[in-house]
């Protein structure tokens, strides 16, 4: 399969097939944070089972395959910080802005609204 040819869940899943159960249940659970909302790494890491792998969760999508189908932009740290160099964390939070998000700081305002 192609990445331009996954548009859905189950392609996801499909695309993802060769890769380790990790990265996929961490890309998936990454393609399933809704448009306007954001998780952090920490949440990622539990809703897979893993949570002491925030690091891991970090590292996996910073080496996400399916960007932009995989949303890894809508996940941030605890703060509501964006990790990584400053350049690819200002375009994720220039990105995440675009969606609605409040930022302040540098900084998603994190609340029940925003977190997923």
């Amino acid at each position: 399969m192609r990445r331009e040819d996954v548009k859905t869940e189950h392609d996801v899943r499909e695309f993802l097939k060769d890769w380790s159960e990790f990265e996929r249940a961490v890309y998936l659970a990454a393609y399933n944070i809704p448009h306007g909302r954001v998780c952090t790494y920490g949440s990622i890491a539990k809703r897979i089972g893993r949570p002491r792998a925030s690091r891991a969760v970090a590292n996996a999508l910073h080496n996400n395959p399916l960007y932009p189908i995989v949303p890894c932009w809508r996940v941030v740290k605890a703060d509501g910080g964006f990790g990584g160099d400053q350049k690819a964390a200002a375009g994720r939070r220039e990105h995440v802005r675009s969606e609605g998000i409040p930022i302040a700081n540098d900084k998603v305002i994190m609340s029940k609204e925003v977190l997923y």
